[in-house]
């Protein structure tokens, strides 16, 4: 398909699609999915810098992840380039040695780069689980995790004999159906723990029901994850039955942009709740702080998270803006909510886990 320009003549596709070239749908693919990533990382943390005034861990590991898929759709790219969802037939021994290279290296960074943002959303919860099962159940699946990244890269890299591990067209290489089913398999187990445990340990907080569906719901989301994998799994089964490698690597690809990109976006969406309820006009999200010196008849006050929470200002023992609280609090008016809190505050300072919502009169 070519686009005329006005007054300048006709001008090139950006991606040609012909009988014999499909290439063009990988990179869409590539390009469309990566954007969207990228956007709601960065939009998530933005959210959680600018508004919680706080990057943990997590929030490394999800970055790291983001950083990483854009790499590996650079590989993605180069294999599309020399050969990817075009004709074999078509393409020379030079290109499909290159092919193979970059698709080689863009399978390792594949699962580098889920792993990374099945850490990140591991991470995420483990204060709500500090002790007990779920405490065990949790750095139980990080393990596993870390585990079946450093097995399934290693068992990718060296799939198929020395000098040329990469050559799986005409080299001599393990039975890869089998790998990759085995690596998809735990994927879609371990994905299916992310859901299970924060849910179980959610669904004993004391929350109104409407709430606690709204946050299972939103870690539920996760689920897409496991459906992409279910198509991925199905497509690795064509390409390996099928003589054409660079013709039938092309569905292959498509579904593994689409497996790292939602997961990725899957763990970016939990943290993005809390943007939402900021930006509610009518939603005033509070920390409380006992102020020792400040004034005695107000010795609790409430400070707003969207001013530097909890950033290091516990020096002088405030807490954002400090507002005090003059009025009634109505018994109806009042749900608490089981928080994250981070540890680490000053001793001066009594952390509540619960956010209370009051109506100040």
């Amino acid at each position: 398909m070519e686009i005329a320009g006005l007054g300048a003549g006709v001008r090139p596709p950006i991606f040609t699609i012909t009988n014999d070239d499909h290439g063009g749908f990988s990179a869409v693919s590539v390009y469309t999915l990566l954007v969207l990533s990228v956007f709601v990382v960065a939009t998530r943390l933005s959210a959680r810098f600018y508004i919680g005034r706080v990057v943990q861990l997590d929030d490394y590991l999800l970055g790291g992840a983001t950083i990483l898929s854009i790499v590996q759709s650079v590989f993605v790219q180069l294999a599309i380039s020399h050969g990817l969802g075009k004709k074999q037939d078509i393409v020379s021994s030079n290109d499909l040695d290159l092919f193979q290279r970059n698709w080689y290296v863009a399978q390792i960074l594949l699962i580098a780069t889920i792993a990374l943002s099945k850490l990140s959303i591991g991470l995420l919860f483990r204060n709500l689980m500090s002790k007990g099962g779920p405490f065990i159940a949790n750095w139980t699946l990080i393990a596993t995790i870390v585990a079946w990244a450093a097995a399934s890269i290693i068992a990718l890299a060296a799939r198929c004999s020395s000098p040329h591990p990469w050559d799986f067209v005409i080299g001599k290489c393990i039975d890869q159906a089998i790998l990759f089913r085995a690596v998809a398999a735990i994927n879609i187990v371990t994905d299916i723990g992310l859901i299970v445990i924060p849910c179980m340990v959610l669904w004993g907080v004391q929350v109104s029901t409407s709430k606690r569906v709204r946050i299972i719901g939103m870690l539920s989301i996760r689920l897409a994850v496991p459906i992409t994998v279910a198509f991925q799994i199905h497509y690795y089964n064509s390409f390996f039955k099928s003589s054409d490698k660079t013709w039938a690597a092309m569905n292959a690809s498509i579904w593994d942009q689409a497996v790292m990109n939602v997961s990725i976006i899957a763990t970016s969406i939990p943290s993005l709740g809390r943007l939402v309820v900021e930006l509610q006009p009518t939603i005033g999200a509070f920390a409380m702080t006992e102020n020792h010196g400040v004034r005695s008849r107000d010795k609790y006050a409430l400070s707003s998270l969207g001013n530097q929470y909890p950033n290091q200002m516990f020096g002088n023992n405030r807490l954002g803006t400090h507002t005090s609280v003059h009025g009634s609090v109505e018994a109806g008016d009042t749900e608490s909510m089981e928080g994250l809190v981070r540890d680490g505050m000053n001793q001066n300072v009594v952390t509540i886990q619960h956010t209370i919502d009051l109506k100040v009169e």
